[in-house]
């Protein structure tokens, strides 16, 4: 579902998604190289990014970049499963790396 969209680091989370975890971090705050991907990937660099740390159905972990950290932060009230479409996890979360690392 998700493998079409050019909006990838390395690989792919696959749903089911539970979130584990949530933050936010400065766009200044990240390396030159992870700002200008993330611009790139998302359309826009806005001031903060807000972050969701999630377990896939295959038991990997993913970090979630959103550029509407207030979106992200719905999610924080408890570990729970995301119930997105595709279409709406594209758009509001279009970057994401491997691990629990923010790069």
């Amino acid at each position: 579902m998700l493998g079409s969209l050019r909006h990838r680091w390395r690989g792919e989370p696959r749903f089911p998604m539970t979130v584990a975890g949530h933050g936010r971090v400065h766009h200044a705050r990240l390396s030159e190289r992870s700002r200008r991907r993330l611009g790139e990937m998302a359309g826009t660099t806005p001031d903060e990014w807000g972050l969701l740390f999630v377990v896939d159905g295959r038991g990997h972990h993913w970090t979630l970049y959103s550029p509407d950290p207030e979106y992200a932060a719905l999610f924080a009230p408890a570990a729970h499963t995301l119930d997105l479409t595709g279409d709406v996890f594209a758009t509001k979360f279009p970057c994401w790396n491997d691990g629990w690392a923010i790069t």
